[in-house]
């Protein structure tokens, strides 16, 4: 089963880490990285922009409107996401427990809904 991991930064982590501390933790994820796809685990890794980049795009009643973002303030944003093939949520949160950007926030683990039209594509 597929399992989107999302990446919640508190940027005051970020913000207070010194030049050193982010390039060993970079280091970090690309170890993390190669060995998730080593392992088979890893499908997709993204990291995204800060949330003042973003914009919102609504659809009511037939209207669309779209606004700068962020979408909500709070002390963590969306910093990015991974998504792992995994046999179960256990070993799911197992491969988040290791992620190194959790110093720098939290990582949110969802099954996805396996809707057919979410099935990976052959060829």
């Amino acid at each position: 089963m597929r399992y989107v991991c999302l990446v919640h930064v508190d940027q005051s982590l970020i913000d207070s880490a010194t030049p050193e501390q982010l390039a060993a933790m970079d280091g970090d994820n690309q170890r993390a990285n190669a060995e998730l796809t080593a392992s088979g685990h890893l499908i997709l890794d993204l990291a995204l922009k800060e949330p003042t980049t973003a914009r919102i795009v609504r659809s009511r009643a037939g209207q669309v409107s779209a606004t700068d973002g962020p979408y909500v303030e709070s002390k963590e944003h969306l910093g990015g996401f991974f998504v792992i093939e995994a046999r179960d949520m256990q070993e799911a949160e197992a491969i988040a427990r290791r992620e190194p950007m959790a110093r720098f926030g939290a990582i949110e683990v969802r099954a996805e809904l396996g809707l057919s039209w979410q099935q990976p594509q052959q060829g």
